[in-house]
């Protein structure tokens, strides 16, 4: 059985790991800054990452800070404009072009996927696109088959859209109708893009959304493995590998990205991130009653940390309520990106490292912990942990 992939592994110990120590909050916070904020970084770099950085845009203006290191051997500063893989925050990216081509009438969420690509999935005549949107059109992920395994391996091989899924038609397929967390879905997703449109998917996501949202820094590459523009190392920890002896993290910054091609491919920054859910949740990519449907998720195993997964959106769950955005994990780098009902707030945090082992879950709930100290004013805290704790 091959690892479990690092976005389900990094959500699973994240659950079971209980309540993240409170860091205290800073006696006095420049006005704008959130306080405790850096300490929430701090926490993150301290349980594991070499380099967090932070980028927050609202009304009172942007405010950015980074902690650790872009690079281990080098001890370089993280750039406060570094590109990333962005991972599964592309999915928004997806789904949003896929909404305007509904609102546009050339498609129907609730069309049969095979209606566009017959013969490409098992099932096709029944997995409708609303189903491959929000998870639940009972594929597996084709990252879970072994040929995943080690990304110093497959990140260095070509894949087409095909071979992924003919990779996961070879695993067991999960109930349709209940949430799955499946990449093959979106695989299928930025086939259909291509089929409708008759152009790559990267032409329709710089006309469709890049450009619109005033993204400049950001781009969805095929097979070049390099990142364009500054950027922090990323790196991984190799499975069974520990992670507190030293070198155990492996850079891992160029790798061809035809491996997550629709799925989890777009390179950005935090500027263009926060621009991307500023223009979609202010309504300038798809109608409201798109974006609604958008924002209305089904339950996930991983509540109450990320409680419900929408269309190509998920929530996060704060104690002042839940955001909507993504998160997204990939050899390399990993992503949380948040905002507000209107888009007015947003926040992107970035770390440059993709882990599986238990220990990320301190490191992904200082994450969540800093996003809880700007939208909500407060440290963090799991719903029902307190009591639990007592």
């Amino acid at each position: 059985m091959p690892p479990m992939n690092g976005k389900r592994m990094a959500i699973a110990v994240l659950v079971a790991a209980g309540l993240l120590s409170p860091v205290p909050a800073a006696a006095q916070a420049r006005h704008d800054e959130p306080v405790g904020m850096r300490q929430a970084l701090e926490a993150a770099v301290s349980a594991g990452a070499p380099g967090v950085l932070v980028r927050i845009d609202d009304e009172h203006g942007t405010w950015i800070a980074t902690r650790g290191t872009a690079d281990l051997d080098t001890r370089g500063a993280v750039p406060r404009e570094a590109r990333f893989r962005v991972a599964s925050v592309t999915k928004s990216m997806v789904a949003a072009t896929v909404l305007q081509l509904v609102q546009e009438g050339e498609l129907s969420l609730d069309e049969p996927i095979g209606r566009r690509l017959p013969g490409q999935i098992d099932g096709g005549d029944q997995i409708t696109v609303r189903e491959l949107l929000n998870h639940t059109g009972g594929l597996a992920t084709y990252d879970e088959a072994a040929e995943f395994a080690d990304p110093e391996q497959y990140g260095k091989r070509s894949y087409t859209p095909r071979q992924l899924i003919d990779e996961a038609e070879g695993l067991p397929s999960p109930e349709r109708g209940r949430f799955s967390y499946s990449n093959t879905g979106y695989i299928l997703l930025g086939l259909l893009v291509e089929k409708v449109t008759g152009h790559e998917l990267s032409e329709e996501l710089e006309r469709r959304i890049f450009r619109p949202a005033g993204m400049t820094r950001s781009y969805l590459p095929k097979t070049w493995d390099g990142i364009r523009g500054p950027h922090a190392t990323g790196y991984y920890l190799p499975t069974g590998a520990d992670p507190s002896r030293p070198g155990s993290l492996r850079p891992i910054t160029r790798l061809n990205p035809s491996f997550a091609w629709a799925a989890y491919g777009v390179v950005s920054d935090a500027r263009d991130l926060n621009r991307f859910y500023q223009a979609l949740f202010g309504g300038r990519l798809v109608s409201q009653n798109l974006l609604t449907q958008m924002r209305t998720g089904v339950t996930t195993p991983q509540a109450p940390i990320f409680p419900r997964y929408g269309l190509g959106l998920e929530a996060v769950g704060l104690t002042c309520g839940e955001m909507w955005g993504a998160t997204g994990s990939i050899p390399g780098y990993e992503t949380l990106s948040f905002a507000d009902a209107t888009g007015k707030r947003r926040m992107t945090l970035s770390v440059n490292v993709h882990r599986g082992d238990p220990a990320v879950a301190h490191m992904l709930l200082a994450a969540v912990d800093a996003l809880n100290r700007y939208f909500c004013g407060e440290p963090y805290e799991l719903p029902g942990a307190a009591s639990k704790a007592r």
